[in-house]
């Protein structure tokens, strides 16, 4: 059997590459093509036993969040980070707060779930995936200011998602119940943490290339160094996700950085350091979606109608979460369609699906079916109205220019009046 790894492994990577191209080119989803061809081999034709792969799951999850913070991190600009920060995190935390209240209304009314279940779940499935996002909001016609906002809302999210999540988990894994204020403590905490970790290593480790300038190795050494972290941020009780992020940021803007700390030798990450990144975001993307097509199994159908519902709420909570942040700004006024579009659900969600199983918690067997469901059906959403909103722009752009070609064209026919043909040919009575 070990030719047919062989072959697996090529047709996962150039089915990757071939739904990336698609999605560049046509807006076609490429996570949904690498889910589809993991249902064909796992639950449809069995060619794969999804069981094989249950020990590593927490630990491929937990990487492949690590990459693609990183690499989200690395192409965001600082000062635009720093400007639309505010309005991000307002959004991510409405976003999330809807999506827990919302759904614990649903799964406390219809699946007679305890409340506190109900909360966890709509934690899970709150944020926003910030790979799906950051790749559709490119393809559209918006501002600099939106394409940061939207951005850094779903890498806010990914972390937030996590964090709470995380913190229901070791609420239901232990004896004593935490309160509003120690949770909120416990949230802050690991939050800084990872900030301030990302931070300090990120500003140590520009020293550091820049003794290594030569080095054709550097951005695997970076990436090493990133993950040994992401294992001690966790360790000391930290976000590893936000240090992800934070290092990623310090590194995609070490110009800046370094003449804001006044450092004597300035490096520049280059474009083959953030190449490397992206290729080994691409290529942990692509084997995670077909690893979730690979577990999804629905014994009963309900599920996927229960998942359909859940996600009206979620799109009932993402408008009230755009209203309201966009309360006083004209610009967020003018794109509230383009906001609540994004709001498809992703690896974060598929992450914490995967930790609700190995924590079996309560209802543990029939939330990872739920969200996984809820990913697929949001991409798809997501992807179908992007694609809407661009073609629709489009349109308005053509109609636009017509009207504009018309105007400049009767200008030119106009007669042009002067004062001496006015003499010569006067006004009839």
């Amino acid at each position: 059997m070990s030719y047919l790894v062989f072959i697996l492994t090529g047709v996962i990577i150039s089915l990757g590459f071939i739904g990336n191209y698609l999605f560049k080119r046509k807006g076609i989803p490429d996570n949904l093509i690498l889910i589809l061809f993991g249902l064909l081999l796992g639950p449809i034709f069995h060619l794969v036993e999804p069981s094989s792969f249950a020990g590593i799951a927490p630990i491929f999850s937990s990487i492949a969040l690590l990459i693609i913070l990183l690499d989200g991190g690395m192409n965001l600009n600082l000062f635009k980070v720093l400007g639309e920060s505010p309005k991000a995190m307002v959004l991510g935390t409405l976003n999330v707060v809807f999506s827990m209240v919302l759904t614990a209304l649903f799964t406390v009314t219809f699946l007679e779930w305890d409340l506190i279940y109900g909360l966890m779940l709509g934690a899970m499935i709150g944020g926003t995936s910030s790979s799906i996002v950051i790749s559709l909001v490119r393809k559209l016609d918006v501002s600099d200011g939106i394409v940061t906002l939207l951005s850094l809302e779903s890498v806010f999210t990914d972390a937030l998602v996590i964090v709470v999540s995380v913190t229901f988990l070791d609420i239901l894994g232990s004896a004593r119940v935490m309160n509003l204020n120690e949770m909120t403590q416990s949230i802050t905490s690991t939050l800084s943490i990872g900030v301030v970790f990302g931070l300090v290593l990120g500003v140590l480790w520009l020293k550091m290339l820049s003794k290594l300038r030569d080095s054709v190795y550097d951005d695997i050494l970076t990436l090493s160094v990133a993950i040994i972290f992401y294992g001690l941020t966790e360790t000391v009780g930290g976000n590893g996700a936000i240090f992800s992020l934070v290092f990623g940021l310090v590194l995609g803007n070490s110009v800046e950085i370094g003449g804001m700390l006044h450092m004597q030798e300035r490096v520049e990450v280059g474009n083959i350091m953030r190449k490397f990144m992206s290729q080994m975001s691409f290529f942990i993307r692509t084997y995670f979606f077909v690893y979730l097509g690979l577990i999804l199994f629905i014994e009963n159908y309900s599920t996927i109608i229960y998942s359909a519902l859940i996600m009206v709420l979620l799109i009932v909570g993402r408008f009230i979460s755009v209203a309201l942040t966009s309360i006083g700004d004209a610009e967020l006024k003018g794109q509230r369609e383009v906001l609540v579009a994004m709001m498809p659900r992703g690896i974060a969600a598929a992450v914490m699906a995967q930790l609700a199983i190995s924590s079996g918690v309560q209802y543990a067997y029939m939330m990872p079916d739920l969200i996984l469901i809820i990913i697929i059906l949001t991409v798809a959403l997501s992807s179908v109205w992007s694609s809407v909103l661009e073609r629709k722009k489009m349109r308005d752009d053509s109609a636009k220019e017509a009207v504009e070609e018309k105007l400049e064209g009767a200008a030119g026919l106009a007669p042009v009046l002067t004062p001496e043909a006015d003499e010569d040919h006067p006004a009839q009575p």
